[in-house]
């Protein structure tokens, strides 16, 4: 019987490296991509001008929920655009809520929209830009 070869593998650390330096490759294509994303029109439900622009700033501690109606118009326009999210399940799954529900009520003003979802939907929208987090330091384990 002949001998199998020894396989060598990386150890942990460099796998890691490794694994880190493919998703950040990937993540550059992202976002090289994102800026060829097509340009809609804006909806033409409502006029934003009539609310409150703090749904914008990306503070959270100075950071105000979108009012229903605005949350509406945005949802449904972005529905209406993109037929792959037409429907409140499918818009869920994209922001990772487990529940349409959620959906309806961010749309209907029974909840507020959180701001971590929303911030989703702006940089999704092309409404805010992505932030991309510095790497201080990897930890060795």
């Amino acid at each position: 019987m002949d001998k199998i070869p020894d396989i060598e593998l990386p150890n942990i650390a460099a796998q890691q490296t490794i694994i880190f330096e493919q998703s950040t490759v990937e993540g550059i294509k992202q976002l090289k991509k994102n800026l060829k994303a097509k340009v809609i029109p804006g909806q033409k439900e409502i006029n934003e001008d009539d609310y409150c622009h703090l749904h914008f700033v990306d503070n959270k501690s100075t950071w105000q929920a979108p009012h229903a109606d605005i949350v509406g118009a945005y949802f449904r326009h972005f529905q209406q655009c993109f037929p792959e999210y037409d429907t409140d399940k499918k818009l869920a799954h994209l922001l990772c809520l487990s529940s349409d529900r959620r959906i309806r009520e961010f749309k209907q003003g029974t909840r507020k929209v959180p701001y971590d979802v929303w911030r989703k939907f702006l940089v999704i929208t092309g409404r805010a830009p992505q932030v991309i987090t510095q790497v201080m330091c990897f930890v060795a384990r």
